[in-house]
């Protein structure tokens, strides 16, 4: 069931006020691009915020990574506790090119819109927002989780943006990255080649069966990988190389098999060229598991009171169906410990996240709009959780039998 108008009229209200503010840290943000474990600036501005709001604890530096933050708001004790993940990182060299920026945005019009309500009602329960730095390419939600993050919580969600279309379902598959170094032993390459062990030729060993498998893998699986390192000079033999992958697949349960499979390739080719292999498995993407009770709620909140076309809104059922093309989002961690919905909303761009023209969209007035929208949305679907202890039922059960079925 949905709320009552007043109540959403009351959220649209607090989040409507606050669009300046939240413009301005919107562009904040943007104008002051960060990559991955170096948001210090989007870190403190966050986090300076909730301190001047009132009313709001703020931990910096948690879960394991120094430009993670945590702000919490309850009036009283017990109740329900909600989270809204804000994100910050930006790419290197192309700045916020997949949006982060509005990540951020949202999910603080979030908080501010629950936070309205539960001051106007005196709710019980509790609002967490998660400052959520590294998402690209270092799994920091992955790392935050091994660190205790999410434990406890009844719901969390969060939104990103899109070139053309918008879901309350994010699609994505498990990814897993590995850094690969090969070690040999250096010679002199026209002299005394045969006494060395070439590094180089053990990486590009393994970059060319790493194709040679792509042929023989799922169409919904893939490696994708680059040599960073290789050697110095060419009449010197390599004795180091080393290379960053990337292996995907749609659930967890497929990327461990598929990992298996990379591994044999890796030690197959330093077995081959004599050398030795270290392989450094990290950021572990799990696949995002949408929780179907929150999103078709998020779904009729945008169609019912948000005033989205029902045209530009992907049904559930059409959103399942398209996989072979999906990205990876560490937002996964977060689907296995607590229920939760990564919305997608579009910010009419011309390409696809990572791109020049996305970074152009990131900032426009017309995507603020929108990630704006998406922000009530997810604040009415959090209340419904704080507020309705038969759809907060229904979402946790929803949930334990997806954990069931993962294996967890």
């Amino acid at each position: 069931m949905l709320l009552p108008t007043d109540i959403v009229n009351e959220v649209t209200k607090a989040i409507d006020e606050a669009k300046e503010e939240l413009r301005r840290l919107n562009l904040e943000i943007f104008n002051n691009p960060e990559i991955a474990f170096q948001e210090v600036k989007a870190c403190n501005l966050l986090s300076d915020w909730f301190e001047a709001r009132g009313g709001w604890v703020v931990r910096r530096g948690v879960y394991g990574l120094q430009t993670a933050f945590e702000a919490r708001f309850s009036l009283q004790e017990g109740g329900r506790t909600i989270c809204f993940n804000a994100e910050y990182d930006a790419l290197p060299g192309v700045g916020h090119a997949c949006g982060h920026n509005l990540i951020a945005t949202s999910s603080i019009a979030s908080a501010i819109g629950v936070e309205a309500v539960m001051k106007a009602r005196h709710l019980p329960g509790t609002i967490v927002v998660m400052g959520t730095p590294a998402e690209e390419s270092e799994g920091g939600k992955w790392i935050m989780a091994q660190h205790g993050a999410w434990q406890g919580f009844d719901s969390c969600v969060m939104t990103h943006g899109m070139p053309a279309f918008s879901t309350p379902m994010c699609r994505t598959k498990a990814s897993w990255k590995l850094r690969a170094r090969f070690r040999g032993k250096t010679a002199h390459a026209a002299a005394g080649p045969w006494t060395g062990k070439n590094a180089c030729d053990a990486i590009v060993h393994a970059y060319t069966g790493i194709a040679l498998l792509r042929q023989q893998v799922h169409k919904s699986e893939s490696v994708q990988g680059c040599i960073l390192e290789a050697g110095k000079a060419a009449n010197l033999i390599p004795d180091y190389a080393e290379g960053l992958f990337s292996v995907r697949a749609p659930t967890v349960k497929e990327v461990k098999v598929l990992r298996e499979r990379v591994e044999g390739i890796f030690d197959g080719a330093a077995m081959a060229t004599g050398c030795t292999v270290e392989m450094d498995w990290y950021a572990l993407y799990e696949d995002v598991v949408t929780n179907e009770t929150l999103a078709e709620q998020y779904r009729q909140y945008m169609l019912q009171h948000l005033d989205m076309e029902p045209e530009h809104m992907i049904p559930l059922a059409e959103a399942k169906i398209a996989h072979d093309q999906a990205g990876s989002s560490d937002f996964g961690s977060c689907s296995y410990i607590c229920p939760g919905i990564q919305a997608m909303f579009s910010i009419d761009a011309s390409d696809l996240p990572h791109s020049a023209g996305f970074r152009e969209a990131a900032e426009s007035d017309f995507s603020h709009v929108e990630a704006l929208r998406a922000g009530k949305a997810n604040a009415l679907i959090s209340l419904n959780v704080l507020m309705d202890d038969a759809f907060a039922t229904k979402m946790k059960n929803e949930f334990l039998e997806a954990m069931k079925e993962a294996g967890r």
